[in-house]
């Protein structure tokens, strides 16, 4: 069943990027003043942020970075949609207990050539989801600007990165990292709440916001070799972030009124 959910929703995901270049093309025609009006447009971003996990996420990861961008439509009713992709990273990892069996009485990985390994562990993982939500103009320096309120949903995933640097530990090599780096992916819903600025010379457009992510996830390893069995239990991973995003809006500027020669 879980896996059937997110099936349909990665093909929505893909159905919103389509949507979104449809009313792309449409929104090029925009020829209004962005300064008294609110208009249509399409927009892209890039962006930064922190994050950090709650619930299960929380027991597993400490507090990292995220980069990613998105892909945005805006109505001249200021509704929104927008497809938005973000890798999220770290090197805070509580649950370093996945190479327990490899440690000696020390705490120690032992190489191949008779001497400690240097191993690390660091957070990997990504939020692709499909959002629509509305500009309140309550504050901003024209109507197309204010209080952006969001929910969607989408895809988490998110893994333990291992990496042995003179590659010595046979157990760690290749495909046999996969029994211990805990992949696990599911469906998950978003909420985001934040300012939005477009700039009336498109100078400054960007957004800063607080944005939830409740992931209903599960372990998507058969077996994970620490443990010598599968881990089926459901989990809630719970990414909350504070993004800073920085927009590249695609719109006709409206023609003078004057013209001098």
């Amino acid at each position: 069943l879980l896996a059937l959910k997110l099936c349909y929703f990665r093909i929505m995901i893909r159905l919103v990027f389509i949507l979104l270049i449809v009313l792309a093309g449409r929104a090029g025609l925009a020829q209004k003043s962005i300064q008294d009006t609110a208009i249509r447009f399409f927009a892209i971003s890039g962006e930064i942020g922190l994050q950090n996990g709650f619930a299960d996420l929380g027991e597993r990861f400490g507090y990292g970075g995220i980069a990613g961008g998105s892909f945005l439509y805006k109505s001249a009713g200021n509704i929104t949609m927008e497809a938005n992709y973000g890798f999220f990273f770290g090197n805070i990892v509580k649950e370093d207990s996945v190479l327990a069996s490899l440690r000696t009485a020390n705490g120690d990985i032992i190489g191949r050539d008779g001497g400690p390994a240097d191993v690390f562990l660091y957070q990997r993982g990504f939020v692709a989801s499909a959002r629509i939500g509305k500009i309140f103009p309550i504050i901003g320096p024209n109507p197309n600007s204010g209080i952006h309120l969001a929910i969607g949903g989408g895809v988490l995933q998110h893994k333990i990165k291992i990496i042995e640097v003179a590659e010595q530990v046979p157990q760690l090599l290749g495909e046999y990292k996969k029994g211990y780096d805990r992949l696990t992916y599911g469906f998950t819903l978003s909420q985001s709440i934040g300012y939005q600025h477009f700039s009336n010379y498109r100078l400054l457009n960007f957004y800063v916001g607080a944005e939830v992510y409740e992931g209903f996830t599960q372990n998507r390893r058969s077996i994970n070799f620490d443990t010598k069995a599968a881990d089926p239990a459901q989990r809630i991973d719970i990414l909350a972030n504070l993004v800073i995003r920085w927009y590249f809006p695609l719109y006709r500027r409206q023609a003078s009124d004057y013209y001098f020669y």
